[in-house]
């Protein structure tokens, strides 16, 4: 996937920015507080996932109060599609139209259009509650099955709709037949989740091994296990026993209903699931040194690249938020050997701290404005 033009007016600071990206390198450079990351954030929304920095779409708009347009056109392989996201100041509604028809729902552009970004907050990959590490994975899986983001989703209604019974206090044997509707959904979905959630950690502990091995520079060993409240750690999954799975998990949420009662939620499910990061068998939440825990954030964003391309026979864009100027040129150049095949887009205050090999097309940012390209 390529990204062959960019326009975006009136996002945050953004003001007239227009180029057309190089296919390999785009080093995003500038001071600080000049509106880089914002232009790697606009790219990113496009995914029609919620920002990578937390921002709320009515703080989308810059303060002058301009509209928004935000214009992409990437190739897909076969084809150059078009994008294009539009606010403006009154309804602050969100307009999505892709080559010019208008999108009904977000989560269809997921399908459609792919990023892996990384930036210096994913070190929360490591150092983060474990509802940040299963938004990962389920991130990374839904991007190769194309079940996966709705799962997920119908995955956070049932179980809504599971502890709105739990709370209602109602007649015990009323809430036993209403929540066993539930639980019978909840089992089928979760199952389905749980499943790819252990297929895509195995993938994930070995490409990010290799990975982690190579940008450290030492003989660290790394492990990333799938730990299932409902399955057990390292649980393995047969494609053909999906029903005994699913009757497992049911069985589960049967023997929990009582506490659950007790305490107003669901305590047993996918929703209290751990990928469990390990370097040199210890935790790398609890042990692991910052130079560490950042090699490990960053080799599970490349490995997630990686692994997109060998599903999918293509590479997805790459976002690099002010990550290579802290890396040594060793480092530099071990990243350089896994994206140098896919479209990157660069963001630094120094470029001239970058390595020779991610030289390319040059944007200098000023107050929200392009001031230079080369």
């Amino acid at each position: 996937m390529r990204l062959t033009r960019i326009k975006i007016d009136g996002f945050k600071n953004l003001s007239q920015i227009d180029f057309l990206p190089d296919e390999g390198y785009n080093i995003i450079a500038g001071e600080n507080a000049q509106g880089k990351t914002n232009l790697l954030e606009a790219i990113w929304l496009f995914t029609g996932c919620r920002s990578f920095r937390g921002t709320k779409e009515k703080d989308y708009l810059s303060f002058s109060g301009d509209p928004l347009r935000m214009e992409i056109d990437f190739y897909d392989g076969r084809r150059i599609q078009s994008l294009v996201c539009e606010m403006h100041s009154g309804s602050r509604e969100k307009k999505l139209t892709l080559n010019g028809v208008p999108v009904g729902k977000t989560s269809s552009l997921f399908e459609i259009y792919h990023c892996v970004a990384f930036t210096p907050e994913d070190i929360d990959l490591i150092t983060g509650s474990p509802d940040v590490r299963r938004s990962f994975i389920d991130l990374c899986f839904s991007q190769i099955h194309r079940k996966g983001v709705s799962a997920v989703r119908r995955y956070q209604m049932i179980l809504a709709q599971r502890n709105a019974v739990i709370k209602q206090k109602l007649p015990l044997e009323q809430t036993e037949q209403i929540l066993d509707i539930w639980d019978r959904q909840l089992a089928s979905v979760g199952t389905y989740i749980a499943m790819r959630r252990e297929e895509y950690s195995k993938n994930l502990e070995q490409e990010a091994g290799i990975l982690y091995g190579r940008i450290s520079g030492g003989s660290e060993v790394i492990s990333a296990a799938y730990k299932s409240r409902v399955f057990g750690k390292r649980p393995s999954f047969y494609d053909d026993k999906f029903n005994e799975y699913e009757n497992i998990y049911y069985e589960q949420l049967k023997l929990s209903r009582e506490s659950d009662m007790e305490l107003g939620f669901t305590a047993c499910g996918i929703h209290r699931d751990e990928l469990e990061l390990q370097i040199n068998g210890v935790s790398a939440r609890d042990f692991g040194s910052q130079g560490q825990k950042k090699c490990l954030a960053l080799a599970l964003k490349l490995s997630q690249a990686k692994l997109y391309g060998s599903a999918k026979n293509e590479s997805p864009v790459i976002l690099l938020d002010d990550v290579m100027g802290e890396l040594d040129r060793s480092r530099q150049e071990v990243v350089y050997t896994i994206i140098r095949d896919m479209q990157v887009f660069i963001t630094t205050c120094h470029d001239e701290v970058l390595i020779s090999e991610l030289d390319g097309r040059r944007i200098l940012l000023k107050n929200g404005r392009t001031i230079t390209q080369e």
